[in-house]
C-alpha cells in the first residue's frame, strides 16, 4: 500500500483514513479458564521501506512497549496472541513463531527504553498494513516543518472496554505536543526516559500505540503557507500517563489509572528514535 498519497488533514480539521488504522492490532493472552482472549494493549506493524518493485516490506515488526510484553511475563503468560481484522470482515487470532513472550526483543543495554518488537509477517487474508519507515519522523523531517509544543497529534489503538466483538474498533484519541524531548522524564518503571510529553488521555490499553504528528494541509514555515508533502508522520508509542492524587504532585504511571487517582491527561510517549535504535540492535545479530 502507498502511504505518499494519503490525505490526513484538513485546515480546521482531521480525518485519519483506514489506511493508518489499519496497521494497528491488539495485543494479549488467553483465558485458560474461559478460552476467549483477554486484549491488553496495542501493537503496530512497522516495516523497512519496500525495494523498487517489490510489493511488500523485507523486514516487518510488531512493535508494543516492553512494559506490557512485561507485564504478561508477570501473568505466568507464555504466549502472545495478536488479534487481527480478516478482509472478510471478522477477525482472529495470531499465533505464529516468534510470539512467545521469550521471543520479544527490547534493547539489550538501555532500560530506560520501553519498547518490545518481534519478526512479524501479516497473513493475505488480515485487513492489515505495514507502516513503512518513511513515514517516520526524524529530526531532519522535525526541523524542516518547524514542530514544536502545540502541534497537534493522535494516538490510535485499544480501548478495552470497547475491543470489539466480531472485530478489532481501534480507537482516536487526538491531543498535542506538550513538550518536546530536550531533558529526560522521570518514569515509575523506567527510570529517566527520553520521551515527549502530549497533552491526551492515555488508559490502560493504549499502551503501545503509534502516536502521530499532525502536520495539516497548510502550514506556516519561515513565515510562508506551504503544503508538506507527508502530512501525518511517527513520533513514538505511548508508554503511559500522569495519574495526580488529591493534593499530591503527579507520577507517571505505566499501568493505568487505579480508582483513586485522576489522569492528568499528560501522556508519555516513547520518541521514534528509540524504536528505531531497539530495531538496529536486533538487526545486529539477524542479518537479513
Amino acid at each position: 500500500m502507498d502511504f505518499t498519497n494519503v490525505a490526513i488533514c484538513g485546515a480546521t480539521a482531521m480525518k485519519v483514513p483506514n489506511e493508518i488504522k489499519k496497521t494497528v492490532a491488539f495485543l494479549g493472552y488467553v483465558n485458560q479458564v474461559t478460552g476467549e482472549l483477554v486484549p491488553v494493549g496495542s501493537v503496530f506493524f512497522l516495516g523497512h521501506n519496500s525495494k523498487d518493485g517489490a510489493p511488500f516490506s523485507e523486514r516487518v515488526y510488531a512493535v508494543t512497549a516492553k512494559h506490557v510484553i512485561d507485564s504478561l511475563a508477570k501473568k505466568g503468560v507464555e504466549e502472545v496472541h495478536i488479534r487481527l481484522n480478516l478482509k472478510s470482515g471478522q477477525s482472529y487470532t495470531l499465533v505464529a513463531v516468534g510470539m512467545q513472550v521469550a521471543d520479544w526483543f527490547s534493547h539489550p543495554s538501555d532500560d530506560s527504553i520501553d519498547v518490545a518488537i518481534v519478526s512479524a509477517s501479516i497473513p493475505s487474508i488480515a485487513d492489515h498494513l505495514v507502516l513503512p519507515m518513511s513515514l517516520c519522523a526524524t529530526e531532519q523531517s522535525l526541523k524542516e516543518n518547524e514542530v514544536d509544543v502545540g502541534d497537534e497529534v493522535f494516538v490510535i489503538g485499544l480501548f478495552r472496554h470497547h475491543v470489539g466483538k466480531s472485530r478489532n474498533i481501534p480507537i482516536v484519541r487526538v491531543g498535542n505536543l506538550a513538550t518536546m524531548d530536550e531533558e529526560t522524564v522521570a518514569t515509575t518503571g523506567f527510570g529517566e526516559m527520553r520521551a515527549y510529553l502530549i497533552e491526551a488521555r492515555s488508559i490502560g490499553g493504549l499502551s503501545g500505540s503509534p502516536v502521530f504528528l499532525n502536520l495539516g494541509q497548510v502550514r506556516s514555515l519561515g513565515g510562508k503557507l506551504v503544503a508538506p508533502g507527508v502530512q501525518c508522520q511517527l513520533i513514538g508509542l505511548v508508554h503511559g500517563h500522569y495519574d495526580v492524587k488529591s493534593s499530591e504532585p503527579a507520577s507517571a504511571d505505566a499501568d493505568g489509572p487505579s480508582t483513586e487517582r485522576i489522569n492528568a491527561g499528560i501522556a508519555i510517549v516513547v520518541p521514534i528514535d528509540s524504536i528505531r535504535s531497539v530495531i538496529a540492535e536486533y538487526e545486529k545479530n539477524h542479518p537479513l
